[in-house]
């Protein structure tokens, strides 16, 4: 972190116990892209070096420009040490869990789906089976019926010589 946001932010907060309604001008402050509040944009120009150069040239807005990029990602960094999250980073983890939850409600459909038609061809299967063990012990007991005519039709033509 760097050394001139750690001085801003010691001499913000202490300003800010003294004052709760600093904390609100500051959040209105940043959205403004660190303008509409003059002390502390003021405050912002002392502790980054910036109240010494002449505004509106290239080198001003450069530095104001590095300067605020610096602070806001010095600012999240506190925020996330304080177990903050950053809004956009909320909703976009919002918009991925009911993106997730959809997808997971769609593949427990299918799975449902897959298991129902699972069951039906298990069934199917087992039908089949049966089936098949019919036809075979019918063939069976007429091949056996079969056979047994054909041994009585030989005993009885020995038996008749």
């Amino acid at each position: 972190m760097d050394q001139h946001f750690l001085e801003f932010w010691g001499n913000f907060l202490i300003n800010t116990a003294k004052e709760q309604k600093r904390m609100e001008d500051l959040f209105k402050w940043m959205q403004q892209g660190f303008k509409g509040f003059d002390e502390l944009t003021a405050m912002f120009n002392k502790f980054y070096g910036l109240e010494q150069m002449e505004r509106d040239t290239p080198v001003y807005m450069e530095a104001w420009k590095k300067a605020s990029e610096n602070f806001l990602k010095s600012f999240n960094d506190v925020m996330e040490l304080m177990g903050m999250v950053p809004k956009d980073k909320h909703l976009a983890l919002i918009k991925k869990y009911e993106e997730l939850k959809e997808k997971v409600a769609a593949q427990e459909e299918t799975i449902n789906h897959l298991r129902l038609l699972l069951d039906t061809k298990k069934a199917e299967s087992q039908q089949e089976l049966v089936q098949g063990f019919q036809d075979l012990i019918e063939k069976q007991s007429q091949q056996f019926q079969e056979t047994m005519e054909t041994f009585g039709s030989f005993f009885q033509k020995e038996n008749n010589q």
